[in-house]
């Protein structure tokens, strides 16, 4: 029997059923298209939504290998009034969902600095701020602003005693060796990065904040010296400072 007559056969025999018989075949014939179209117009509508309603950042720290606490939010809301960044119009975003371990052959570890050197290379992250392990990393390779070329003077000499430095004569010798490919005897980080006499060009790249009670109240890290740097290319000046000037509850 062609095709059509089969389909003119069945088309009759529906209209034969009851209402309720008609719609318990539509389901179970039509079940998966419906379901499939149902989830594909919900993840079409998600993604319209995010896309429409996301606010531009005001200000973004990588926090990493931290958590927070109950305090978060209402430390978040502070440094936007503090700042004079309207949460209705943008956003304020201390992202502690990162983690990096110390280990190279964490697959996790590739996916998380690839995350972070887009945000970097972006211009979207002002400030990052982790243990020792994780900023020796970064301070190394550039990433960071020379503080004194951002704090005016009067929080330079309030904050010089929190300065993190990083030795410029020792990141040369690190671009030295990974221009010519060599793995051989990679020279150590200073012992003593608050020591500058230890260094043969010191740079202040980075403050210590673990002691800051404004820290300590909104997040807990893994590590027990905490370093905050500000990233290199970042162009919220004036966001940064006053987070600074928060923190540390110096004087603009």
């Amino acid at each position: 029997m062609p095709v059509m007559d089969e389909f003119r056969e069945e088309r009759e025999a529906m209209k034969q059923k009851s209402f309720k018989e008609r719609l318990l075949y539509f389901c179970d014939y039509y079940k998966w298209h419906v379901i499939g179209g149902v989830a594909l117009l919900a993840f079409a509508i998600s993604i319209i939504y995010s896309v429409t309603t996301r606010k531009e950042w005001a200000f973004y720290g990588a926090f990493i290998n931290s958590y927070q606490t109950p305090q978060y939010n209402a430390f978040r809301e502070d440094f936007a009034a503090y700042a004079e960044i309207d949460l209705k119009k943008f956003d304020v975003l201390l992202d502690t969902n990162i983690y990096i371990t110390d280990s190279v052959f964490d697959p996790g570890n590739v996916d998380t600095m690839e995350r972070l050197m887009v945000y970097i290379a972006a211009g979207d992250m002002d400030v990052m701020a982790s243990g020792p392990s994780i900023i020796n990393r970064y301070a190394y390779y550039d990433t960071f602003l020379d503080l004194r070329q951002l704090l005016p003077p009067e929080m330079q000499t309030q904050l010089e005693p929190y300065y993190y430095y990083m030795d410029m004569a020792l990141a040369e010798e690190f671009d030295k060796l990974q221009q010519s490919g060599e793995t051989g005897d990679v020279p150590p980080y200073p012992a003593n990065p608050s020591d500058p006499e230890s260094m043969e060009n010191p740079v202040p790249v980075g403050l210590y904040i673990q002691d800051c009670p404004r820290i300590q109240e909104a997040f807990v890290f893994q590590e027990d010296d905490v370093i905050l740097g500000v990233a290199g290319n970042a162009t919220g000046t004036d966001a940064i400072l006053a987070f600074i000037s928060m923190i540390f509850e110096t004087e603009d």
